[in-house]
């Protein structure tokens, strides 16, 4: 078996322990997606583990999927049917699971929802159902009244294991016991997953920006790259429905004279999208896993820093390039000028590592563990 393939076949001898894995996953978000796509590896990997990646999209690569067939079709809908359809479902994988995770992403932050939390935490209570959290952003909380409500949340999970240090400040401050940082659970994606490439690819830069505050800049890196011949050609990514619109916007408003240029849209391939990145000779994005993706298979990026998770994300991985949200367009043709003339280097070597940290804490909600930093 290869690195391409992910062995879903049940350990002989080993009695198998559902767990379901919760997030925004089947919302037609690259990165989230992913995330269910990993989650679903890792645990696959992991004797005696069965996942179900609840509410997952029909990416050809999800096998592990858990929907209620008559409320699938709600899924995305907005308003109460759509509510009522997810929250059906996630009682029903409470219930057909042995445990819950929290799998991946801002889960609780200021953009997360309250309700969403609550609902899997509280039924997990009613019915015996231990849940906890892997790869998970805890933080930053608007209000004083939502940081309370979740660190309520937060004490009932046995274990919690997050993917940067301020989400550890969060939770010790919010639980009195810092958790584990095994960082993004894309991390581990070169242990899973060996892109698909070319010999003979050109020279390709890809764009993929899903807000309209970057437009000017990445015009200006786009007419300096295509004057000065750096690549051979430009990829415009949309990685979900925001980035549609604006990386649209760039592609018409650019006019090259040197460079061919092509468009390419998340659809349901999960690797597809894995194998241009990393196939790249640089990435221009503001989205976040568009850029770990990049990086982990050592490929340069540029990351617009419209948050402080990109921001702290280039310090911790000691990449270059501009933090502030909104950097002047010299200093973002400079960086990316200079990624383009500094070639790939062969850098990043933790996958296997991370993988193995990831199998291990999983390992340890399926026997039942109990600590918070379930090292």
């Amino acid at each position: 078996m290869n690195a391409t393939e992910v062995d879903d076949r049940p350990v002989t001898g080993v009695r198998e322990t559902r767990i379901a894995f919760f997030g925004f996953y089947g919302r037609h978000n690259f990165g989230d997606d992913l995330f269910g796509y990993l989650l679903q590896s890792i645990a696959a990997r992991t004797p005696g583990i069965q996942p179900l990646i609840v509410g997952a999209s029909s990416a050809q690569e999800l096998t592990h999927l858990f929907h209620l067939p008559i409320a699938r079709a709600l899924w995305t809908r907005r308003g109460p049917m759509g509510a009522a359809a997810r929250s059906v479902t996630y009682v029903a994988a409470v219930l057909r699971a042995r445990a819950a995770v929290f799998g991946g992403g801002s889960l609780f932050g200021a953009n997360a929802s309250l309700q969403f939390a609550r609902l899997i935490v509280n039924t997990g209570r009613r019915f015996n159902r231990p849940v906890s959290a892997l790869g998970v952003s805890v933080g930053p909380f608007s209000t004083t009244e939502r940081r309370h409500a979740f660190a309520n949340l937060l004490r009932a999970m046995p274990s919690i294991a997050v993917r940067d240090e301020a989400s550890v400040l969060a939770v010790a401050d919010a639980t009195g016991s810092a958790p584990l940082n095994l960082k993004d659970l894309a991390f581990a994606l070169p242990a899973i997953y060996t892109p698909k490439r070319k010999p003979d690819e050109p020279r390709t830069l890809v764009v993929s920006i899903h807000l309209r505050q970057y437009i000017d800049a990445v015009l200006a890196i786009l007419a300096t790259v295509d004057s000065q011949r750096l690549v051979d050609h430009v990829l415009f990514v949309s990685l979900d429905d925001e980035s549609i619109a604006v990386t649209g916007d760039i592609a018409r408003l650019f006019s090259p004279a040197n460079v061919s240029v092509s468009r390419f849209q998340y659809g349901n391939s999960i690797t597809e999208v894995v194998d241009l990145l990393a196939g790249a000779t640089c990435v221009v994005t503001s989205k976040l896993h568009g850029a770990i993706v990049s990086f982990v298979y050592d490929v340069p990026v540029m990351l617009f820093c419209y948050q402080a998770k990109c921001a702290e994300f280039l310090r911790d991985n000691a990449l270059r390039g501009p933090q502030e949200p909104q950097p002047s367009d010299e200093a973002c043709v400079g960086h990316v000028t200079e990624l383009l003339s500094g070639g790939r280097e062969q850098r990043y070597s933790r996958a296997g590592w991370h993988l193995d940290q990831f199998k291990h804490f999983i390992t340890g909600i399926g026997r039942g563990r109990t600590e918070i930093g379930a090292g």
